[in-house]
């Protein structure tokens, strides 16, 4: 929805994030909850909920939920939408022109181009996810791998990782082996990225550049959060601007030294 902006939520904490969480799932029920029944319902305190309204850039809670109901009065055929999609989209209109994005996708290019190999880790959907990361790369002639067993181990790997480039994929940035994972490979001295739902998680801290993305988070089974369906989307952007910048700078790249065997011929 348009209410809710990028700038806007980079600003939110882990307890304002969770309200953002139901309020994009509950869209229709939450214009008509009073403050103390979302409350309830996100398991936050009222002042979390005031908070996150001002964040939002809204006057108080009745103002939030005026300007929800307008928001919903402009979608007409909401029901052809999958819940998750429009937020994905705004994310994408939002990237167009956005030049800190772009700034730091331009960072990553050169790491990934100057570095021995790059790794991308991740399990479950992160996990193939990976493995698409890393067949764009291999595609452009960069050495790239997916590690994608939770339980991989560099305990009996001591040799200097600095020539490498490690792109951990996690929708939470809290999972523990992925966590122990990427604390191992810093021990090495690897670059690492991330690509986070949130810059508030764990591994977001961990790196030295994250790309957060900030989609509403769902699952099969709210309650035992069996299966996550947030969407990647966003993922896949970030993925796929980082091959197609590597391959620009290679064609660039051929094109200059054919010109030069050109002049000298």
């Amino acid at each position: 929805m348009e209410l809710f902006q990028q700038e806007q939520l980079r600003s939110l904490n882990e307890g304002e994030f969770a309200v953002y969480n139901y309020v994009s799932g509950h869209i229709y029920e939450v214009v008509k909850m009073n403050i103390r029944e979302l409350s309830a319902a996100t398991g936050v305190s009222t002042t979390t909920i005031l908070r996150f309204c001002s964040k939002t850039g809204c006057d108080g809670y009745k103002d939030f939920k005026y300007r929800l109901s307008k928001a919903l009065e402009k979608q007409k055929e909401p029901k052809l939408y999958f819940p998750s999609i429009l937020p994905a989209i705004q994310y994408l209109e939002h990237m167009r022109d956005n030049h800190e994005f772009e700034t730091q996708a331009d960072v990553c290019t050169d790491l990934c181009m100057q570095a021995r190999q790059v790794l991308f880790v991740g399990i479950g959907t992160s996990g193939k996810l990976g493995e698409y990361g890393a067949r764009l790369l291999s595609g452009v002639g960069i050495m790239a791998f997916a590690v994608t067993d939770p339980y991989y181990s560099l305990e009996m790997n001591r040799a200097n990782m600095k020539d490498t480039v490690v792109i951990v994929l996690s929708v939470s940035g809290e999972t523990p082996q992925v966590i122990s994972l990427v604390d191992e490979f810093r021990k090495r001295q690897a670059k690492v990225i991330s690509i986070t739902n949130t810059n508030q998680c764990t591994i977001a801290k961990m790196s030295e550049i994250n790309f957060p993305y900030y989609m509403p988070v769902a699952y099969v089974c709210q309650e035992n959060r069996s299966v996550n369906l947030t969407t990647q989307i966003p993922v896949l952007h970030l993925l796929e601007t980082l091959m197609y910048k590597i391959y620009l700078i290679k064609q660039t790249d051929c094109g200059s030294k054919q010109d030069i065997r050109t002049k000298k011929r």
